[in-house]
């Protein structure tokens, strides 16, 4: 399937990744981020990349890239921000603007270009959410908590939507190398170490697997998608083994071993 596509995070990280190797397969794509000069750069590595700077928590700014951009084939929500506090420390600006990018911009972003593909019969729509909104690490307060936020809406969409002719994938990886993984990781890496237990033979996953597994999620079926070794792993100890899950995390983020994976 070919067409137009938005992808939003567009100028780093996964949103990159997605948007130069949904524009080198022949796709249109609507590039949207905050950072202009991020998204120029991505626009000079290829044509069929048009960009939009765009705040995904601004509802109007959302509405107006729609209109400008208007129906698309797929829609891929990869915008997040992540800042370390601890639940009961961090500032409340701080896990305000986290909630309201990771939870109020899938919001607008969804409202914004969904039901067009809802009205057409086809379509698909792929949010990213993490891991942590399952197995939520320390200091992550505001993030897990978005992204949990984001599993459960998405949960209702698909409920909502089924039979639509729309797909609809929420997308729960774990550590991916994107620069939002390795400033936290600098930041603080106790803070990003907490699932070395679930994944002690893993790797961080890099962004173009990340996204090979979300193309060859599209042609199966299951709303959450967790890919990768450290995901699977993850989930499956928080289903079925939630007390050993507990202690694996509280032994790898003890001082001893606290660190990135490989440091």
């Amino acid at each position: 399937m070919n067409g137009t596509a938005l992808v939003t995070g567009a100028a780093s990280g996964v949103g990159e990744a997605t948007a130069v190797t949904l524009a080198a397969s022949g796709w249109t794509v609507a590039a949207v981020d905050t950072d202009p000069d991020g998204l120029a750069a991505l626009a000079r590595r290829g044509s069929g990349v048009r960009t939009h700077v765009c705040d995904v928590s601004d509802e109007a700014a959302v509405d107006s890239v729609a209109a400008a951009v208007g129906p698309v084939d797929r829609l891929v929500h990869a915008a997040a921000i992540a800042r370390l506090g601890r639940a009961l420390e961090q500032s409340r600006e701080d896990f305000d603007r986290i909630w309201r990018v990771n939870f109020v911009g899938t919001v607008n972003v969804v409202r914004a270009f969904l039901p067009a593909m809802v009205e057409r019969g086809r379509g698909e729509l792929v949010l990213y959410s993490s891991l942590d909104g399952w197995v939520p690490a320390r200091k992550m307060s505001a993030y897990a908590a978005s992204k949990a936020a984001v599993n459960a809406y998405a949960e209702v969409l698909d409920a909502e939507c089924r039979g639509s002719g729309v797909t609809i994938r929420c997308v729960c990886p774990g550590r991916v190398d994107t620069p939002l993984y390795r400033r936290l990781a600098a930041e603080d890496p106790a803070a990003v170490a907490h699932r070395r237990g679930t994944a002690r033979y893993a790797s961080i996953m890099p962004t173009s697997a990340l996204v090979d597994a979300v193309e060859h999620s599209l042609a199966g079926g299951g709303l959450f998608v967790f890919p990768g070794y450290e995901a699977k792993a993850g989930i499956r100890l928080r289903r079925h083994f939630p007390r050993l899950l507990g202690r694996i995390m509280d032994f790898d983020t003890s001082p001893a071993r606290s660190g990135p994976r490989g440091s």
